[in-house]
């Protein structure tokens, strides 16, 4: 059978994410004995007209788009994408007979939505997409096609043969380019898949019940492959939460030590799940930053998100940071359900007992269907059963606003920033 796989992400700021979710689909087809070619639309002077040649030139029997985000998730300036996925559809259509399954990473908040959305044949939800993948083509070429509209989710385990690293040269050489702010390349890998957190506006989260680590001879080889072949010796693991557990994840850290003693890293940690001795191996192991997902610093706002942890947890993991010289950053989320202005207090004063490098503060929070949040927002007649939230839709607390948090921050010792990187007010 005949593939082509697109990668549909044109955005290139703040920085180009280099899309090995749908390059790892193009080489588990590859492997699978599949034709199949693969387009990457970010750094292409005309995206459409591009896939248009491509799709002249193979003749494809099934297209394999990959859609990265629905929208912005900025609530201050809501941006949607889903107009450029749709003339990408368009050109699919008239251009080619084949038929079109959905991937990426926005098919793990709205899958069904999507499909429908964009008239897509087949869809697949979740982590693990390259496999699924496979496993769909067969049952195409045996005759078993699903129903159109069908939405597939895959299993998250990871594969020994399809979920690997796609070599370096299915990608742009501009995704190599040095940095400016480290000075060297860099690049984004996962992992664990699935999350073992429940927080109450992430469907992944609050659907899953627990997450799987790549298996120590696979991360041996996909570290030799980045560092070898792509010469990278700077990774951010983009894992929602990179310490699900901590022996787990001591034991994690232990490998990356093993495997490279040149290797630099960054990741993102909840303080659920910390002991001296796991920011020890950080640490030991070449971690040079960590992101704390907080969201908030108000005890009674963290019980109400489904946090797992409390503030004292919160100033604990800034200690220990602290004390093993790693420098960190603060994301919070102001505007979540009870949010008022004693919690916002609350969480300013909280994060002014932290030494951060910078703090991120979103306002609003982005509604998903199959959530806690989007069960309130319901509730609350901040949405309505009919709403299409493809369009971008956001709960903020009837008791919050943007003044309350300028306000706090009059007593901040720290820049706030928010999602476009704009200084929203702080230190005295």
């Amino acid at each position: 059978m005949r593939i082509l796989v697109v990668s549909t992400n044109t955005l290139l700021k703040p920085m180009p994410v280099l899309p090995v979710g749908a390059g790892m689909v193009y080489s588990a087809l590859k492997a699978a004995g599949f034709e199949a070619r693969f387009l990457d639309m970010a750094f292409v002077a005309e995206p459409l007209e591009a896939l248009r040649d491509e799709l002249r030139a193979c003749e494809p029997e099934l297209i394999c788009l990959s859609v990265r985000n629905i929208d912005n998730q900025v609530i201050q300036q809501p941006e949607s994408y889903l107009s450029f996925v749709h003339e990408v559809m368009k050109v699919c259509r008239t251009c080619s007979s084949a038929k079109v399954m959905i991937g990426g990473a926005a098919m793990l908040v709205m899958p069904g939505e999507l499909v429908e959305e964009l008239g897509a044949d087949y869809g697949i939800k979740g982590s693990g997409g390259e496999a699924e993948a496979v496993r769909l083509v067969h049952d195409l070429e045996r005759g078993m096609a699903p129903d159109t509209g069908t939405v597939r989710n895959a299993d998250p385990a990871y594969h020994p043969v399809y979920s690997r690293i796609p070599a370096k040269s299915l990608f742009s050489p501009q995704y190599f380019i040095p940095n400016p702010r480290i000075k060297k390349a860099s690049m984004g890998y996962q992992a664990s898949r699935g999350c073992s957190r429940h927080c109450i506006y992430c469907s992944e989260g609050y659907m899953n019940s627990g997450a799987c680590r790549i298996p120590a001879e696979q991360f041996m080889e996909d570290m030799r492959i980045v560092q070898a072949d792509y010469q990278v010796n700077s990774i951010t693991f983009v894992d929602g939460v990179f310490n699900h557990e901590v022996e787990e994840t001591i034991e994690f850290c232990g490998q990356i030590g093993r495997t490279s003693t040149s290797l630099e890293w960054s990741c993102a940690l909840t303080p659920a799940n910390i002991t001296e001795e796991l920011i020890r191996s950080l640490k030991h192991t070449g971690c040079r930053f960590v992101d704390i997902g907080a969201d908030s610093g108000s005890g009674r706002m963290l019980r109400r998100m489904g946090k797992q942890f409390t503030p004292e947890h919160l100033l604990e993991l800034g200690r220990l940071l602290e004390q093993y010289h790693i420098p960190y950053s603060v994301s919070l989320l102001f505007g979540g359900p009870g949010e008022h202005e004693e919690t916002v207090q609350e969480t300013v004063q909280l994060v002014n007992q932290l030494n951060p490098v910078y703090i991120l503060a979103s306002q609003g929070i982005r509604i998903y269907p199959h959530t806690a949040l989007y069960n309130i927002a319901l509730q609350e007649q901040v949405i309505h059963p009919a709403d299409n939230l493809l369009l971008p839709a956001f709960y903020q607390s009837r008791d919050y606003s943007t003044d309350l948090l300028t306000k706090a921050l009059a007593a901040s010792r720290h820049i706030y920033k928010d999602m476009l990187m704009n200084s929203i007010g702080g230190r005295t």
